[in-house]
């Protein structure tokens, strides 16, 4: 599915101004790689209807439809909901080789993507750092500028 994607992918941009205004957390996070702790983070157990975006560009990543508990303590998603806005890289920190996932306008680390995922749902798991996005509720889409992502929540589209 590619919502508006052809003229709204021009839009998304790693803004100087969001990155300015990122917590330390945020900054050490999406700038530096970093990994937010697990069950300390805003959204790894917000089960409100929405989408999560990118917190350096705005670029749709993920929905609430597709998130999961995971019991990581981290937002785990099996799918983004605009595959071109969510790059793998191979990253070989720690000691091994994993696929880290980044947004592809912002250039935002978000966090890694595994392969132990429900396999009813595809099998991966997108275990994605709270402090890279901001969640906007299915009641604001139309007002944040996402309306056209309201389909994901609708029977049709299931």
């Amino acid at each position: 599915m590619s919502h508006e994607q052809t003229s709204q992918q021009a839009q998304y941009r790693r803004n100087p101004e969001a990155v300015a205004g990122l917590s330390a957390e945020q900054y050490r996070v999406t700038q530096q790689d970093g990994t937010e702790r697990p069950f300390d983070n805003v959204y790894w157990d917000n089960k409100e209807p929405g989408i999560y975006v990118d917190l350096v560009s705005g670029e749709p990543l993920f929905a609430s439809v597709d998130k999961y508990d995971s019991r990581s303590g981290w937002p785990s998603f099996t799918k983004p909901i605009e595959q071109a806005n969510v790059v793998e890289k191979k990253d070989f920190s720690l000691g091994m080789i994993r696929a880290e996932v980044r947004s592809m306008h912002g250039n935002s680390h978000l966090g890694h993507v595994f392969e132990d995922g429900p396999a009813d749902r595809g099998g991966l798991r997108y275990c994605i750092n709270s402090a890279s996005l901001r969640f906007i509720h299915l009641n604001d889409l139309e007002k944040e500028g996402y309306g056209a992502y309201r389909t994901l929540f609708t029977a049709e589209s299931e």
